[in-house]
């Protein structure tokens, strides 16, 4: 089966239409963006949206989004571009009306509202959490890594400067002063995404200072840690990045960019994750993975490596059947409007 995507990397051309079939991969475009390092959909798929994670723009100590329009001949409209106010932005979502950017280094959850034709409308204040982990160089102040709406409703943001993953009611969500409800991982661990599955209480942490999956139960006011699973060898520094959830709920999937693995698990019926396998991920630096939307593959963004590579799942194992070199990928967004 036929799967379409786009790639978001680093660089000055750094979006790209891009097929998936049967192992093998075909570059439909490339499109001049500057290091487009997340990207994600509006309503229907109409509106794409793309962080610049940068450190200047215009001249100001800040970021960028910006929105796109896919057009009928396969090229890109830009239709807007917000300076988001955090720097390094690395990762973006919409959550009905309002957009989301996780601006990392600076340490911030940018919020925008959308105009009717998917635009980026009107700021809304930041969310700057203050403090600082036990980690004298990677926690020193808040990095928010990611944020998303969960199955019940919340939002949840990564924050791996704080130790925490706070969440924010749906209704609160475009406040000026949302109510914000941490929930603590153990210090020095520095969450970087979180997964939550469809039908149970359980969710689960990637870290990336401490190479371990967190896995937690309950709504925030009352969630508790119930495992913690090891990622690698431990003998490295392996830096644990992308958190995925396969579409029928049921694998989980990590990519542990240190020993360039990917670590697969089993989701139970009561939640708890049950590790298959860890395989070598065909390249470099494992930076995202994801699931075809037929779940019979898994596809790996190698940042440092400069490749694609593809995944057939088999009987709970990874078996690779194909590569592709491309620069610094570090996003895949799956597109079957196309």
């Amino acid at each position: 089966m036929q799967h379409n995507f786009w790639l978001g990397g680093y660089g000055e051309e750094s979006i790209c239409r891009m097929r998936f079939e049967a192992g093998q991969f075909e570059l439909i475009s490339r499109y001049p963006a500057f290091n487009a390092s997340y990207l994600c959909f509006g309503r229907n798929n109409q509106t794409l949206y793309a962080v610049n994670e940068t450190r200047r723009f215009l001249g100001e100590e800040t970021g960028s989004v910006h929105s796109f329009e896919p057009q009928g001949d396969g090229t890109l409209k830009q239709t807007s571009v917000k300076a988001t106010g955090g720097t390094d932005p690395c990762h973006v979502s919409v959550v009905g009306n309002v957009l989301l950017v996780a601006n990392y280094t600076s340490g911030s959850l940018s919020r925008f509202m959308l105009n009717e034709d998917g635009s980026i409308g009107a700021a809304l204040p930041l969310i700057a959490p203050e403090g600082r982990g036990v980690h004298r160089e990677r926690q020193e102040h808040s990095h928010v890594h990611q944020a998303l709406q969960t199955p019940n409703g919340p939002i949840a943001f990564t924050d791996l400067g704080l130790d925490a993953i706070s969440f924010i009611q749906e209704e609160d969500l475009a406040s000026p002063e949302p109510a914000i409800v941490p929930v603590r991982t153990p210090a020095g661990f520095g969450p970087r995404h979180c997964a939550f599955p469809l039908y149970t209480d359980a969710w689960y942490a990637l870290c990336e200072l401490e190479s371990a999956l967190l896995v937690y139960r309950g709504a925030p006011e009352k969630a508790s840690l119930v495992g913690r699973l090891p990622l690698g060898g431990g003998d490295r520094f392996n830096a644990p990045a992308a958190l995925r959830i396969s579409p029928d709920g049921g694998y989980l999937a990590a990519s542990v960019r240190g020993e360039n693995l990917i670590a697969l698990f089993r989701i139970t019926e009561s939640g708890m994750p049950v590790k298959l396998t860890e395989t070598w991920c065909g390249g470099d630096w494992p930076r995202d993975i994801q699931f075809t939307p037929d779940g019979e593959y898994l596809l790996c963004a190698n940042e440092r490596g400069n490749t694609l590579t593809a995944f057939r799942l088999e009987n709970g194992r990874l078996k690779q059947i194909g590569e592709y070199a491309t620069p610094a990928p570090t996003c895949i967004l799956f597109d079957e409007s196309w």
